[in-house]
This record gives C-alpha cells, structure tokens and sequence, in this order.
C-alpha cells in the first residue's frame, strides 16, 4: 500500500526496498516493481524499482525492453541513466543494443543544468567506446559527439577521448 499511494516518495522508496527484501518471491512482486518504474510521480522511486527489477529478475521476459523503454522515454535523466547502465553492464551483446546506445548518444534530449548532472548522452557513448571500440560506427560517432553535441562537458570528453584514441 505505502508503495504505491504514500504520499512521501521516500517512503514509497524504502517500501519497495523492504518489499524485495522480504517477500520477493510473493505473487505480484514483480509486476508492482514494474508498475513503479513505469508511472511513480517520482524520478527516485522509478529509478529504485529498475534497481531492485535488475537484481532480482534480471533474467524474467520483458525486462530487457522494460529497461530499454526506460532508458528512451523516462522524462528524468537519472532514470535513462540507471536504465542504460544496467544495459551495458547486463546485456551490452545483446541484439540492437549498439543500435540502442548509437540513438541515446545521438537524440536523448538532456540539458545540463549543473555541472554535477551525469548526460546519459555520454553514459551512452561511453558505453559504446568501451563495449564496442573496432565497430565502423564508433570513431565517427565520436568525433560527431565531439564536434557537434550540444553539452560543451561532453564535447571535451569526447575530443579527450579521441585525443587518446590517436596516441
């Protein structure tokens, strides 16, 4: 209940934890965990319920494209982040994955704010020079990204990058 209608989203945070924490295996578990990382008001409550999905049912159907829906249309950054690195951490050979990463480094709409905010633009991007560093599409990207990507933070990393690249 706290779960899902407390009106304190920490509480609605601690609630999925406890949840997983003890009665992980309960019937229905799974799809509240999927229900608050899809439509929670709150961008930590969505981000804690990709979290504990990735950790317990990491290998159940669907949770795959969960986290790639995730990592496309949630309107929070923090939560594309989390969606996205759990991808390259779990699936980072999966089918369409490079495809996936090559359209986050392209399109995700981020706007930096702070200078402290994490761009998943470059959380894709690095993903795809770490996991994917002889493809074709992978220094063309990056010196796109370098040249041409409107955060002036990863622009810099991305001329770094090449600059390492070279030598």
């Amino acid at each position: 209940q706290r779960a899902v209608s407390d009106d304190n989203w920490q509480v609605r945070r601690e609630a999925l934890e406890q949840i997983v924490t003890g009665w992980k295996n309960e019937e229905g578990i799974l799809e509240l965990l999927k229900q608050r990382a899809v439509s929670d008001d709150n961008w930590q409550v969505r981000r804690e319920a990709l979290e504990q999905i990735v950790t317990g049912w990491k290998n159940e159907e669907g949770i795959l494209e969960l986290l790639k829906q995730r990592a496309v249309s949630d309107d929070n950054e923090d939560v594309r982040l989390e969606a996205l690195e759990q991808i390259a951490t779990g699936w980072k050979n999966g089918p369409g994955i490079l495809e996936l990463f090559y359209r986050i480094a392209i399109n995700d709409p981020f706007q930096r704010e702070e200078d402290f905010q994490d761009n998943p633009r470059q959380t894709a991007l690095e993903a795809i020079v770490k996991h994917y560093p002889d493809h074709l599409q992978t220094l063309p990207l990056l010196q796109d990204r370098a040249e041409n990507d409107p955060d002036e933070k990863l622009r810099k990393w991305a001329k770094k990058k090449l600059q390492q690249l070279e030598n």
